[in-house]
């Protein structure tokens, strides 16, 4: 039987939309401060915002009436009619933040116009039927208190993340409003301690490194375009400082937004700059006429669809290729000694000269070019010294033979030559196939081996970052890092798991690598059972990048050593091929 539901059960339903947890409090409070005109902001939190979220602001206020009125669903400023929507540009306008906050939750909210002496104070305890409404002396703005977020829904309580995980989200939320709003005054506030507390910012640069650490203030590039159809600002970061853990952010018109598609215009514009596994930093503003953009598709409005999207693509694409144009990013030639040769060329081979087009005479002179090729090992050695290598070889069809040789190409391979021709081992899978053995035997055994970093040096972090660092030490101990708080937000890298290297840059991209293996998985307080095999394969994945483009002989020799003294030398945790065998018949095929 159809029937309409009771008004409250409404709004507990419309609330589950807009309030999914304690960060999406913060996010519409703050942007209604933005809207309300307020040039001070101050967001104080406590206990991540299960226990109280407070917003404060030097805005319009409003009057008794509108203070009463804006608890009630669809109750906006914004909007009139349907064609409003389109040349909207503020945040809220669909008049469901304070209806919903109040549904669940025990709001008080205290605001005064500035023509008012006195100001009013309104209380709703889960939903706008118990509303109270009294005259304070309060300053011109508002003052909006939340305590007791879902406390007449327990399930959606029970499902709130650690109190780490949820500040983190409250981070992001106020670290987009503060990054698009650098001339207002913001400040953040958890459990009594400040974690952000800035003046405007002189400009849009200072309040991004504001927010995101000063390690960032050389790295980033200005990014500039105007145009009928829509201007660009912004930054975007160098090629070699791109990071797992890279910052992004999007804004249109100062509203943050997602979009997979103009990523991609980013990613295409850095070409083949970037390695596998990492990312750009960039800060993206857009300003575009309000109905060309449709900001309503999404009831956090972080998915906007843009009317000239394909356009706005290729232009990205063009401005991010001059943005590094204007630098120099050619990777530095290594010419080391003792490394295996990259490009191996044979012996006292000579290069034909053309005497004219199409006419190649090899007897013209020309430099030899001389490849130094070593024998490492040999077919006794390694039967010796690893059991299975030659099991696995004979399964193929493969024998050593006492005067196969080792070189690398490409720093990327290591090639020898077998009987039945050549084995081609790729280094980095290689190395992830040993490295997670390694670690997935520590978790197993709770034995983690910690390498002592040269010199402990200091790593200062975001405070999201920091807090998703330090949210538990002990499973960090668990893996091997042996990470200690050094002052407010930062940190002290003491040591490291095997492969991630012991210098000081080492240290400080084992912590990209450990905030990207977070971010991603979440959470790592308790390292399960079911668990360990995906974080040995992240570890894995993280320590094989950092791999030196260029092996010394010895290296090479106790890398292949290695790789077959493992349960699964062929294969990498993630299925990837590890190497493969180039027969006589296969090469004959390509000449």
């Amino acid at each position: 039987m159809l029937k309409v539901l009771p008004s409250n059960v409404a709004n507990l339903i419309a609330a589950g939309e807009v309030v999914q947890r304690p960060a999406s409090v913060v996010k519409e409070l703050v942007e209604n401060a933005v809207d309300a005109g307020a040039t001070t902001i101050s967001v104080i939190i406590e206990n991540a915002g299960k226990t109280s979220i407070e917003v404060i602001d030097d805005g319009c206020g409003m009057t008794r009436e509108e203070a009463i009125l804006s608890f009630q669903r669809h109750a906006t400023s914004k909007i009139a009619n349907a064609e409003d929507l389109e040349s909207i540009m503020t945040y809220g306008f669909r008049g469901e933040a304070l209806a919903s906050i109040a549904a669940v939750a025990h709001v008080t909210m205290r605001t005064r116009k500035a023509d008012s002496q006195t100001g009013v104070q309104v209380h709703i305890d889960g939903g706008s039927d118990n509303i109270s409404c009294d005259e304070v002396a309060i300053p011109v703005g508002t003052r909006i208190s939340v305590r007791d977020l879902f406390f007449n829904i327990p399930a959606r309580r029970k499902f709130l993340k650690s109190e780490s995980s949820e500040f983190r989200q409250i981070i992001s939320e106020f670290s987009r409003v503060a990054i698009s709003h650098w001339d207002l005054s913001v400040r953040l506030v958890h459990n009594g301690k400040d974690i952000y507390n800035l003046r405007k910012a002189n400009n849009q640069k200072q309040r991004i490194v504001e927010i995101e650490g000063k390690s960032l203030d050389k790295k980033l590039i200005d990014v500039s375009f105007e145009s009928e159809l829509f201007s660009l600002k912004g930054f975007i970061s160098r090629p070699e400082d791109a990071k797992k853990n890279s910052s992004q952010y999007f804004f249109v018109n100062g509203r943050f937004f997602r979009s997979p598609f103009f990523y991609k215009a980013i990613l295409k514009g850095y070409d083949n700059l970037i390695p596998d596994g990492l990312a750009p930093s960039f800060f993206l503003f857009f300003n575009v006429a309000p109905n060309t953009v449709d900001v309503n598709i999404h009831p956090a409005k972080t998915e906007v669809k843009f009317e000239n999207e394909s356009q706005m693509f290729e232009i990205i694409t063009a401005l991010v290729r001059e943005a590094l144009g204007k630098g120099t990013f050619v990777p530095s030639i290594d010419f080391e000694h003792d490394t295996l040769p990259d490009v191996p060329i044979a012996q006292n081979f000579r290069f034909p000269r053309a005497s004219s087009a199409g006419d190649l005479h090899p007897s013209a002179p020309a430099p030899a070019y001389t490849a130094t090729v070593v024998r490492p090992f040999n077919k006794g050695e390694i039967s010796s010294s690893v059991g299975g290598y030659s099991e696995l070889f004979e399964s193929r069809g493969v024998s050593m033979t006492e005067n196969d040789s080792i070189i690398q190409i490409f720093g990327k391979y290591i090639v020898t030559t077998v009987k039945s021709g050549l084995l081609i081992i790729n280094i980095k899978r290689a190395r992830e196939r040993i490295f997670y053995e390694k670690y997935l035997k520590n978790l197993d055994d709770s034995t983690p081996i910690s390498h002592q970093v040269l010199f402990p040096s200091s790593v200062e972090l975001s405070p999201m970052h920091y807090s998703l660092l330090m949210e538990n030490p002990q499973a960090l101990g668990l893996m091997g890092f042996d990470i200690v708080p050094f002052g407010p937000f930062s940190v002290a890298v003491n040591g490291v798991p095997e492969g991630f290297g012991t210098d000081e840059n080492s240290a400080k991209e084992a912590i990209d690598a450990i905030l990207a293996m977070l971010e991603d998985t979440g959470s790592l307080s308790i390292i399960k059972a079911d668990e360990r095999q995906r974080v040995a394969r992240k570890m894995a994945y993280a320590a094989a990048a950092m791999t030196p483009k260029r092996l010394l002989i010895a290296e090479a020799r106790s890398l292949v050593d290695a790789l077959f003294a493992c349960v699964e030398p062929q294969i990498t945790p993630s299925g990837k091929k590890i190497m493969e065998i180039l027969t006589e018949e296969d090469i004959d095929k390509k000449i």
